[in-house]
């Protein structure tokens, strides 16, 4: 089956005052976004949701909450995700035998099924993602990535840039200390 394709084919070439970080990361995501979703379309799921039955599925059994922090997600959405993906009947949740209260994750044979039959699509639009790049380069890109990712978790906050930033009541002088 061929593989829509809905994004425009003209080049937009990055200005020189975008070659930054953010910038790029969000040039870079939002094609991610939309490579993936052209094959999760037809599935009636978002990237976003595919993200989180695939967290699910390499962390069975684990807690909404241990992994809406582990994905940087809200636990009120993470937990709307979660009811969305148990209404399609790719996830289900059991009740954690030591702690009654809370909810274990897993992914059912229908999810494990979906999971199976899309990786190969997913896999290949990744590579053609990735294809202006060597082999070498495609590694190393995303040995970069993780690096970056890892050492500046503490940013990766659900709000994070869509909400002002907290201050620590610390990190402003008080008048005394600014008048010296």
């Amino acid at each position: 089956m061929p593989e829509p394709r809905f994004a425009s084919t003209e080049k937009s070439p990055v200005l020189p005052s975008h070659r930054v970080p953010a910038h790029l990361a969000r040039r870079f995501h939002q094609i991610c976004l939309g490579v993936t979703a052209e094959i999760l379309l037809h599935e009636d799921l978002t990237p976003m949701l595919w993200g989180v039955m695939a967290a699910v599925l390499e962390q069975p059994g684990s807690g909404q909450r241990q992994l809406a922090n582990s994905m940087g997600v809200d636990a009120v959405n993470f937990g709307q995700m979660i009811d969305f993906l148990e209404q399609k009947g790719l996830i289900k949740r059991q009740i954690d035998p030591d702690d009654r209260r809370a909810r274990q994750l897993y992914v059912t044979r229908r999810g494990t099924d979906l999971r199976r039959r899309l990786r190969p699509s997913l896999l290949s639009a990744q590579e053609r993602l990735l294809a202006p790049l060597s082999k070498t380069e495609r590694t190393a890109l995303l040995d970069m990535l993780v690096r970056v990712i890892e050492a500046n978790d503490s940013y990766a906050r659900p709000g994070n840039g869509r909400r002002k930033p907290r201050r620590k009541s610390d990190s402003r002088p008080t008048d005394q200390a600014a008048r010296q």
